[in-house]
């Protein structure tokens, strides 16, 4: 698979509904489970700290005590100090369904990628891999999580994975993945928080949801969030998809120079363009057709202000533009597409019949030969690194239950719900909502209607843009701010 299914295979894949009931997989203790110790010291966020690596496997069975799943996690722990007081962050990517690498190491983990910070600059073949001062060790223990089939994870004789391959089933896998680890390791006292990202976000709210009542969770953080992607997808004439990325769009267009800021900052621009987008705009596109052709012609200049495409584009095109045709528009005068995860990054426009090129797909592109590396010589794994998936395989059948409605990731189900459940059940529950400014995959705006829209009390929830795109932190400036904000959360606050 390419970096079309790197962290968001759910902007593309539309799988047919199949309603499964997914039976809850007992949390259990390993059988004789096979770990990879080693002990290793770094500095982050400005402190020395000595901890222990384990790469392990966990085995979930079933109501008959069958067991269905082989989970295999690799645990940051700190050494010493009081494991009572100590956070544990349970850390996953997207999909459905990757693995964690992408987060393991080029954004939370002891270990980064040394990845160019000129996006202009190709990506080295072989990318060094460095000490990462931004991982949040310091702050909590880290466990980085591969789901179903991802990573070393898979599916035993006796489970199906139909059950994993569906929203609810993953999700529950994942949450009995978290009580298991959390009782074998004898951290029941401890602070527990989940950090998700992309189609992770939606894992991580079924999650929220599913462990209210047997394990309340301390906080989570949605990072490239994609739990209402429902409402803001740009379905045909779905006035809502168009209004809510257009603050993307302008980011966009202002960091590539097409639209001058006038001494407005980029943060004060996106909160101009937001507010425009879901006001006047989103009033224009309900109207449609009973817009006057000076109505139609105001909006059409608006929108050419805030997003470099002439105002003619939109008069031709019912008044909006997509996020695919914005990323083809945008430059077509340089000959340059822009790149779908990270749109800071350009490419060369394809020829007549040839796909684009997403120039920031590099990135993860370096990933499993980077991981088997760091496995084999820091983390001591002897497992054959060809055994490791960096996604799943077969997704295109991946089941959303248990949504109903049109199907795949657009299904009617009110994922922000689930969310709620981890308000009610914990009166200090706290959640973050980041996201990258220059994705154009969940981008800036549906963050904003979520917490909008959400009915979460609002002294509990904090709001975050990153000078990035959909993973951010591969821009080590944003990956600052980022472990900054992930530290305040873990200690018991917000960001701000």
């Amino acid at each position: 698979m390419n970096v079309a299914s790197v962290s968001l295979a759910i902007a593309l894949l539309v799988a047919p509904m199949t309603a499964l009931a997914a039976p809850r997989a007992t949390p259990a203790a390993a059988d004789a489970s096979k770990a990879f110790v080693t002990r290793h010291t770094g500095t982050f966020g400005g402190k020395r700290v000595a901890y222990t690596a384990t790469v392990g496997e966990t085995v979930l069975r079933d109501a008959a005590g069958t067991p269905t799943l082989r989970l295999v996690s690799t645990a940051y722990i700190r050494d010493g100090g009081d494991r009572a007081s100590r956070p544990v962050l349970f850390v996953f990517n997207g999909g459905p369904s990757s693995s964690s690498s992408a987060l393991h190491l080029l954004g939370l983990g002891p270990k980064r990628l040394d990845l160019p910070q000129d996006v202009t600059l190709p990506i080295p073949a072989a990318p060094a891999l460095i000490d990462n001062p931004d991982s949040v060790l310091d702050a909590a223990d880290i466990v980085f999580v591969d789901p179903a089939e991802t990573g070393f994870s898979r599916v035993l004789p006796g489970g199906d994975r139909a059950v994993f391959y569906s929203a609810d089933g993953d999700a529950r896998s994942i949450s009995d993945f978290v009580q298991t680890w959390v009782r074998e390791n004898g951290r029941e006292a401890s602070p527990k928080y989940v950090l998700g990202e992309s189609y992770g976000t939606i894992r991580a709210a079924l999650m929220a949801g599913q462990l209210a009542a047997a394990m309340p969770l301390d906080g989570v953080f949605i990072f490239g969030q994609a739990v209402n992607i429902v409402e803001t997808t740009q379905r045909e004439r779905n006035a809502l998809g168009y209004a809510s990325n257009l603050p993307a769009l302008a980011a966009i267009a202002a960091y590539h120079g097409r639209i001058d800021l006038k001494g407005r900052t980029m943060s004060a621009f996106i909160d101009e363009a937001y507010a425009w987008a879901m006001g006047p705009y989103m009033t224009a596109l309900i109207k449609g057709v009973e817009l006057s052709e000076a109505e139609r012609r105001t909006v059409a200049d608006q929108l050419q202000a805030f997003t470099g495409i002439s105002a003619d584009y939109y008069l031709a095109h019912r008044l909006g533009i997509s996020k695919v045709a914005f990323r083809t528009a945008l430059l077509k005068d340089q000959g340059r597409t822009l790149g779908v995860y990270d749109a800071r990054y350009t490419a060369p426009a394809p020829g007549p019949g040839q796909r684009p090129t997403d120039a920031f797909g590099a990135i993860p592109d370096r990933l499993p030969a980077a991981l088997a590396t760091y496995m084999a010589t820091d983390l001591g794994v002897t497992w054959p690194m060809t055994d490791y998936r960096t996604y799943a395989p077969d997704t295109g059948s991946w089941s959303w239950s248990p949504t109903g409605g049109m199907g795949g990731p657009f299904s009617d189900f009110d994922y922000q719900a689930e969310l709620s459940k981890a308000f009610a059940a914990k009166p200090t529950f706290r959640l973050v909502v980041g996201t990258g400014i220059y994705d154009t995959t969940t981008t800036v705006g549906p963050a904003r209607q979520l917490v909008a829209q959400g009915d979460f009390p609002k002294d509990r929830v904090a709001l975050r843009q990153y000078e990035g795109g959909h993973m951010a932190y591969t821009n080590f400036a944003a990956a600052r701010a980022f472990s900054e904000d992930v530290r305040a959360w873990l200690g018991g606050g917000l960001p701000r």
